[in-house]
């Protein structure tokens, strides 16, 4: 087996290979033997899970391990999204949240996140001490504690669609929504968020890919192309509004708009920021990956807000969202967080203030991007994932230390960085970055530029220097 390791956001592996009863109890007690030690000891455990093969199970074996270890446990009644367990986290002030789950991976995936107190993604400290515990109690031999679930008395159950639910109508105008008789189409891709937006906003909701279906339907569970393409087709049709995504776990969000067109995850990251700032009046710090689009960056010199930039996944972005006077922190994969609702993604959230927009500026959601584009693009985006076996993805990461470009496509390189892969800003705002994926065996490539012809070129030339 596999040795356990946590990347961007939790631990993933192969269903019935390393993701195994036996490896989920390892993680499980690990965590119960550093429980005591923390400052929220005493306090309960959320766990959840999604609609993936062996989540209800592993979710169930979890709370086994931790009521063995007479940790009191909150455990979800059904799938739901990892937001539903980071914000009972934060609001019944657990000692951590976990959640059984691969995210956008391919079905075969599944893992296990964990939210600390506070509701946002476990840091690298926490992990690392889960990690050094699987470690120490394989050498001393240790077995993990177990108990059963039925009867136990430190077992409490709860509705995901219960309070979770209800919370949006005090961040979010749904009366407005409704008034707009938007036709709205969601696709969750057969994930977690399944059934929210239709008990949030009734009749005008349309939803696809509801059913349950260990494969997804034969997608993976990411809201983007060619994950979109039904959702793409549907919308033009004429016959909807809007047509909104989200991932696996309900923690990312995806649109498209009234013509079909894909909205990317930074003209989203972008557009959310203007709608808070402009119509609800909230303010912060902006929080972005380095995987993310300069438009942010812009939009934070517009406003006169300071924007910094960390290290690709929410296990960095989180802690940065728990100092004060943060407004919102995002990355390129779709997860937008504000510290004011849960230091943490939520696709729901997300998807719910983009039709507050729409309802509030009576704009529809390609005239918003067309919009955006003109105040601070153009922008074109696009990125390349190369599936290698590890041995590749070595010779890659090895020819990625050596790489120093002057310019490409003439234009001049004006400033590399290096927090999460190598990063390169050119002299328009253009910028081409080199990263290993934290979440999945593959290599990845992204570009931004003006214009299409400059993204690909871009892309060709870190490709081949890369020897991809």
């Amino acid at each position: 087996m596999s040795e356990i390791k946590f990347g961007t956001d939790g631990w993933r592996a192969i269903v019935g290979k390393d993701f195994i009863p036996e490896n989920i109890k390892k993680v499980i007690q690990s965590f119960a033997d550093h429980y005591p030690s923390m400052k929220e000891v005493g306090q309960p455990v959320a766990v959840g899970y999604d609609k993936r093969n062996q989540s209800k199970e592993a979710a169930h074996l979890i709370a086994s391990v931790l009521l063995g270890n007479d940790i009191p446990t909150m455990l979800s009644e059904t799938f739901c999204p990892t937001p539903t367990v980071a914000w009972l986290t934060k609001t019944k002030k657990c000692a951590v949240g976990i959640m059984v789950t691969a995210s956008h991976n391919p079905p075969q995936w599944n893992g296990i996140k964990f939210k600390e107190s506070y509701g946002g993604a476990a840091g690298s400290e926490f992990v690392g001490i889960i990690e050094d515990g699987i470690v120490k109690n394989d050498k001393n031999g240790n077995v993990p504690k177990t108990a059963d679930l039925k009867g136990n008395s430190k077992l409490q159950m709860y509705d995901p669609y219960g309070e979770y639910l209800n919370v949006f109508g005090a961040m979010v105008d749904l009366d407005l929504i409704k008034s707009k008789n938007y036709n709205i189409l969601i696709d969750p891709l057969y994930g977690s968020g399944t059934g929210y937006f239709p008990r949030l906003l009734g009749k005008c909701v349309t939803e696809i890919h509801f059913e349950a279906d260990y494969n997804f339907g034969g997608l993976n569970p990411e809201p983007i192309p060619p994950n979109t393409n039904e959702l793409v087709e549907r919308m033009k049709t004429g016959k909807y509004s809007v047509g909104l995504l989200m991932d696996g776990d309900a923690d990312r969000a995806g649109a498209v708009d009234e013509n079909g067109n894909f909205v990317t995850t930074h003209e989203i990251f972008s557009l959310l920021i203007k709608h808070v700032v402009e119509n609800k009046g909230w303010s912060g710090k902006i929080i972005k990956s380095i995987s993310t689009t300069m438009m942010i960056d812009r939009l934070g010199k517009k406003y006169g807000l300071d924007v910094d930039t960390v290290a690709v996944g929410f296990k960095h972005i989180s802690p940065a969202m728990t100092k004060p006077g943060v407004l919102i922190g995002g990355e390129e994969s779709g997860g937008f967080g504000f510290p004011r609702y849960i230091p943490e993604r939520d696709g729901v959230f997300s998807c719910l203030l983009l039709l507050e927009l729409m309802a509030t500026t009576s704009k529809s959601l390609g005239e918003l991007v067309s919009e955006l584009q003109k105040d601070v693009g153009p922008v074109k985006y696009k990125r390349e994932d190369h599936h290698l076996s590890q041995e590749q993805i070595q010779v890659v990461r090895d020819k990625m230390k050596t790489l120093n470009f002057d310019s490409i496509d003439g234009h001049k390189v004006i400033k590399k960085t290096s927090i999460d892969g190598d990063h390169f800003l050119f002299d328009d705002d253009s910028w081409l970055l080199f990263r290993a994926s934290g979440t999945e065996p593959l290599i990845r490539i992204y570009a931004e530029a003006p214009t299409d012809e400059q993204v690909k070129a871009f892309l060709k030339q870190g490709s081949t220097a890369v020897g991809l």
